[in-house]
This record gives structure tokens, sequence and C-alpha cells, in this order.
């Protein structure tokens, strides 16, 4: 064993584990981020693990802190900027020193130069999580000379990566003992499985006959999603299969002009297509309910950004819907390929096909459902906090009364 790294933990019973969890997204803000912060934590304490949260307050009211099965700690701050990155180093110093943890968490880079700066303040294991677009964003020359003198990736940090290609990718940027790094999915809240309203019910409040075939999407409205290539797959779809499909756009809007192209052009295929904008979590649930597939093709992003899981593939799944996705990023393992979904590159011609094959055959899309259904029931987030913090975990579900989705 290498004597720089913690020794491994067995499974041990959550009571009497004490974490402390640091990001910089946390609700009211919604994002990926801020769903793992949350999620985790949650799934923590129902393993019985005492969890301390400390994010932004956004300068707005925290009363709804009051009802999470974990404490939160509110700082004066917001969505993270550089500089924020000196109250960070002295907020993490006070905190770690305040209490006898036995894990510190950073759910996100903002906190990986504070939290590595004050890992010798304690015994604790030092956990930080990597979720995909920030190793790209953290390759600037001065951003890694801040890390390289920081010391962040050094001796006793344990680094997680979302998913598989969000391990490689981090493996590539940078020089890290392989041992100290670790790919674990992420979770889907039990939430998503259930339906609030019958299909029929949701079907009639939107004017859906149920002899019409709907596609859903949900996903920021932005070029790298792909909605672009969706709208296009249909355009060349035959004109009696195209005119039989309901195409419902859930999200909000992201790059204005590139919003309004999209509109400009779906007017002018025949077919149903409805923008329904940002949504309710309960809203998106039902609307999962009415549909029969699920579709978002997103791109690589020349920018940098990258999709590193697709954690909405798996709440479609658990709402009982098959996929049809890109093979970009980490969703290779959100969705698997003729298990979960029909994996395809992320061109017009492909996601064409995809849609036809997915549309004419009910047969296929019972047997994905069930294959979806079954890996989204398979990753839970009380797994993955398992996983993460070494608690002993009997591989059933709990279940919670909320769950934050993601738009973007």
């Amino acid at each position: 064993m290498r004597a720089d790294l913690p020794p491994r933990r067995r499974p041990i019973e959550g009571a009497g584990l004490n974490i402390l969890l640091l990001t910089s997204e946390f609700a009211p803000a919604m994002g990926g981020i801020g769903t793992y912060a949350r999620e985790i934590a949650a799934a923590a304490s129902r393993l019985g693990a005492k969890v301390t949260v400390v994010a932004p307050d956004y300068a707005r009211p925290t009363h709804d802190d009051r009802s999470l099965p974990f404490e939160v700690v509110r700082f004066r701050g917001g969505l993270h900027s550089m500089r924020g990155l000196p109250r960070k180093i002295m907020l993490t110093r006070r905190g770690v020193r305040s209490d006898r943890y036995d894990v510190v968490h950073a759910a996100d880079w903002p906190f990986f130069i504070p939290l590595a700066l004050s890992r010798w303040r304690t015994p604790a294991r030092v956990l930080m999580t990597v979720h995909g677009t920030e190793i790209n964003e953290t390759q600037t020359p001065l951003k890694r000379m801040a890390i390289r003198g920081a010391g962040v990736f050094g001796p006793r940090t344990e680094v997680v990566a979302n998913s598989r290609f969000t391990e490689t990718l981090f493996r590539e940027r940078f020089a890290v003992d392989p041992a100290r790094i670790s790919a674990i999915n992420l979770g889907v809240s039990e939430f998503w499985f259930g339906a609030q309203r019958k299909r029929r019910e949701i079907r009639l409040a939107h004017r859906l006959p149920e002899d019409r075939l709907v596609m859903a999407t949900v996903a920021r409205i932005t070029r790298r999603k792909g909605h672009h290539l969706t709208l296009a797959a249909l355009s060349q779809l035959p004109d009696n299969l195209r005119q039989r499909i309901t195409w419902l756009v859930i999200g909000p809007d992201g790059e204005a002009d590139y919003v309004g192209e999209l509109r400009k052009a779906a007017s002018q295929v025949a077919c149903d297509i409805r923008f329904l904008g940002p949504q309710t979590n309960e809203a998106i649930r039902d609307l999962y309910a009415a549909s029969d597939f699920f579709c978002l093709t997103g791109l690589p992003d020349t920018s940098g950004r990258v999709e590193g899981f697709g954690l909405v593939y798996l709440e479609a799944g658990a709402a009982g819907l098959p996929s049809i996705a890109t093979d970009i990023g980490g969703v290779p393992d959100a969705v698997l390929a003729d298990e979960t979904g029909i994996l395809v590159p992320p061109s017009v011609e492909s996601i064409s096909q995809a849609i036809a094959e997915m549309a004419a055959d009910r047969g296929l899309r019972a047997i994905l459902a069930a294959g979806a259904s079954a890996h989204a029931r398979a990753l839970s987030w009380e797994r993955c906090a398992a996983t993460t913090y070494g608690l002993a975990y009997s591989g059933k579900r709990t279940s919670a009364d909320r769950s934050i989705g993601i738009t973007a």
C-alpha cells in the first residue's frame, strides 16, 4: 500500500461517519453539480451518516434547508468566480478544524484549491469529484500553475469521476496515480420512478391523442445539446411517419440566436413540435408518462464543454422511456447501447434512422424501456454515496420526497 494513500475502508455502518461536503452550487441554483451535492448528501444521511453541506446563499432566504435530512451551512456568495477564492480558502480552513470529520469532500472544482491547502489540518479522507467540463477549463497556464502550486491532486487526495469518460479525460490531463482515481456513476432519485397522474389523463390535458407517437427532450436549448440535429432528423423522415410524431421540447432557452433559428426552422417542418419551456420536476415526470421515448442528441463542443455523464437519460429511463442518444462523452454509461436505448453517432442520418426504428417498432420500445428502467433502478443515489464514502449498503432503495431534476 502506498504511504501517501489513506487506508481503503471497508464498508461501515453510516452511524458515526461524519462528512463535510463543500460545494459552490446548491439549491436554489439549478444544475448538475447542485443535484449531485444534494442527492449524495441526502443518500449518505439515509444510510446513517452525519452530513454537513457548505454552500452559497445566493443572497436569498434559505428556509427550505430546514426540511433537508442534513445540516446546511450557508456562506455569503453566489455561483463561483475567482474573486471568491480567498473566502473559500478561509471558509474551508475553519470548516475542517471545527469538527472531527471522517471525510471532507469537494463536490466541484472551485473548492479543490481551498481543500488542498487545508488537507494537512485534518486526518479525514480528502475527496474531490470531477464532472467533465471543468477538466478542460482548468488547462489554461494560469489555472494549471495554481493547481500545481497548491498541490491539488497531491498526497492523500482521492479523485472521483462521474463516468468512465470523465475518468479517462482526467487521466489524460493530469498525472495522478491511477490508484487514487475511481469512476462512480451518479444515481437516480426514487422520485423519477413514480407517476402521480395516469398516461391517459396527462395526454388529455395536453391534447395528445392516444395514437400519437410522443418523443420527449429535456435539456437547455443550446447548440451543444443538439436540438437542431433532432429537428433535421425529423425532417428526413417519410411524411406519413413524421406526421404521426409529436416532439415535446422541454427546457429553458439558451443562446438567443440559436433558439430563434431553431424555432424558425421548426415552424417550417410538417411535424407537431411543441416548445414547452422550463417545467417543474413533477410536470416533467408527467410528460415522461405521456411519452413513448426520449431523445437527446448532443454533439462535441469546440469550446471544451463535455457531457460528463447524462443523468437526464436515467431519469427518463426511470419513468419507463427508452432513449435515442448520441455516442459522446459519458453518455454511454447512462445509455447502454441496444439495452436501454439506441446509441448513434452525432449525424443527422444516424439520428433519423434511430427515430424511424424506435417509432416503428412497439416491441423494440418495450424491450428497451424494460432495460432502461432496470439500469436506472440499479443506479441509486444510495449506491453512489455508499461507494463514494465507504458506507454499508444493502442494495435496497429508500424513498425520497423530492429530487432536483436538471434541464441544462
